[in-house]
């Protein structure tokens, strides 16, 4: 149902961006949490769901699927009507489930016989995401994850996700995330939640899964190709701080942004194998 998001995609090479590495030493490093779309994996669009102003799956889905473009506009409407709701001082960025907004755009459709099959509505989703936000494995992901698995280190994730967003690590891993040495209990996706970063929602569930591993968020590095949805909202909650600037398409620095203007990650990397020179480990 959900492998349309590795079925439907083409090779992808990142970008290179202006950016210049800055890499030091971090010490007591226990865990390293990873971002997914523009960090562990090269991202078309530079986030999951972002690509709603100009939406290249209509065309593709028309194609194979009849005219849907009725369908996709009723999307976007669905998504901004229940943001609009949600948006408040308790929900900073509200996040959606995409499979519920598939099925209340179909319902407002009068599509009511695509409702009747769970598979096919989350299949619908993962198409129009694979097409919207084209994605491709990071070069350096799966060397730096095979090497941080052999190290005495927690891995987690916080993203912006949705449930065709795990795949594309295992794909990057060629297993289960538990498999790959992640732990389950500090991977925190945001369409579980119902909140997206910078909201600290995200890290404040991460932060309880720390304290639960008898780690503090200082001993935490969080990596990131976002200077506010990573860099900050991962500082705002104390963990160290590794800005991930190797691909244009989704180098995000927010200067313009009040909150990043003067903000310094403790890391900036160009490559995600850098990372291996950085922490120190044994």
């Amino acid at each position: 149902m959900i492998d349309a998001v590795l079925k439907l995609r083409q090779p992808m090479e990142p970008i290179a961006t202006s950016v210049a590495c800055e890499l030091k030493p971090l010490h007591d490093v226990r865990a390293v949490i990873f971002d997914i779309y523009g960090t562990l994996v090269i991202s078309g669009s530079g986030d999951v769901g972002s690509s709603v102003a100009s939406d290249p799956a209509t065309e593709f889905i028309e194609s194979k699927q009849g005219d849907l473009s009725r369908r996709i506009t009723r999307l976007h409407e669905v998504i901004q009507a229940s943001n609009t709701q949600r948006q408040d001082a308790g929900c900073i960025k509200p996040e959606i489930n995409i499979v519920d907004a598939w099925r209340q755009t179909l319902r407002d459709c009068g599509e009511a016989d695509v409702l009747q099959s769970t598979s096919a509505v989350v299949r619908m989703a993962a198409q129009h995401e694979a097409i919207s936000n084209p994605t491709w494995p990071m070069p350096g992901a799966a060397g730096l994850l095979a090497w941080l698995h052999e190290q005495p280190l927690r891995l987690g994730i916080v993203s912006n996700a949705q449930v065709f967003t795990p795949i594309l690590v295992e794909d990057l891993v060629g297993g289960s995330l538990a498999d790959a040495g992640f732990d389950l209990n500090l991977c925190v996706f945001s369409n579980r939640f119902l909140h997206a970063k910078p909201d600290p929602l995200l890290f404040d569930v991460l932060v309880a899964g720390l304290r639960r591993a008898s780690i503090q968020p200082q001993q935490a590095l969080y990596v990131g190709n976002d200077m506010l949805n990573d860099v900050y909202a991962a500082k705002q909650a104390r963990l160290k701080t590794a800005w991930f600037a190797g691909d244009k398409r989704s180098c995000r620095s927010r200067q313009s942004d009040p909150r990043c203007s003067q903000l310094k990650p403790d890391l900036i990397l160009t490559d995600l194998l850098q990372l291996r020179e950085c922490i120190a480990v044994g």
